[in-house]
């Protein structure tokens, strides 16, 4: 692919609304170097290195009380660009540590009625009481299945099934989707942006399809490998989804052969 990290951005505002115009931009980057188009951030313990056409963003070894990321985006509070758009991400994640790992869009809140995500989405925790130990499609809080790292807990089997409309999280299925999916190996990971839903791909076999989400803001694209899972926690004023970090006792890497939107 010929290197063109960025054919042109526009900033748009932040509030949207059903009737607004899509922004026709495009994005791509094949990682041949390093550009000033992404936002590049480490916390604690992790690394980011481009070259040889890989992005790789590294986390770990980290201590257990503190959070340690490596991510990249491109939008910030002042400038989420994208609304609508298709986004197509070769990643590989060469690491089964505990925490998190995903590609995607993202609207860049962590307040848990307006934080809507829209990626692939790695979480793993040490407590099997964790309801969400596996590799997801994630839009808002509605999850897919793609692969378990542990059965779901027989809570969350029984209120999908008994409870189903109660549940602060939802799942399209219970069924895993692809349960032998080698995260360590290259796939391509694609997202389809249609009129009213939202089509995920993994390799061309299409994975899920969700309603589109209603978000207060445009969305970022995204990704990172960090040491934490995240939860609400009780009475918590602020009401936003906190970190709940992990030791990790060796190195994790999440390579990006490209990312593509367009």
């Amino acid at each position: 692919m010929s290197y063109n990290p960025i054919e042109r951005t526009i900033p748009g505002k932040d509030s949207i609304r059903k009737s607004d115009t899509p922004i026709t931009d495009k994005v791509f980057d094949d990682f041949n170097e390093k550009t000033s188009y992404w936002n590049y951030r480490t916390d604690n313990y992790a690394w980011i290195k481009i070259g040889d056409s890989i992005a790789r963003l590294i986390m770990g070894p980290t201590e257990a009380l503190y959070y340690s990321n490596a991510e990249i985006s491109d939008g910030d509070f002042n400038n989420l660009k994208w609304i609508r758009k298709n986004l197509e991400f070769k990643a590989r994640l060469l690491s089964e540590h505990y925490g998190s790992a995903g590609w995607g869009f993202w609207n860049y809140s962590m307040v848990i009625k307006e934080s809507i995500s829209i990626w692939f989405i790695y979480l793993r925790s040490r407590s099997q009481k964790y309801p969400l130990n596996g590799f997801y499609v994630q839009v808002g809080n509605i999850f897919t299945p793609i692969k378990y790292f542990g059965e779901p807990p027989l809570i969350v089997k029984m209120g999908m099934r008994l409870f189903k409309g109660l549940l602060p999280i939802k799942f399209t299925t219970l069924k895993p989707v692809i349960p032998d999916l080698d995260l360590s190996k290259w796939h391509k990971y694609t997202i389809l942006w249609k009129d009213n839903s939202l089509e995920f791909y993994i390799d061309e076999n299409l994975v899920s399809e969700i309603k589109e989400p209603q978000s207060k803001y445009r969305y970022r694209i995204d990704a990172w490998i960090d040491n934490a899972v995240f939860t609400p926690l009780k009475d918590d004023y602020a009401r936003v989804y906190r970190h709940i970090t992990h030791e990790n006792r060796k190195e994790n890497t999440l390579e990006i052969d490209y990312i593509k939107l367009w």
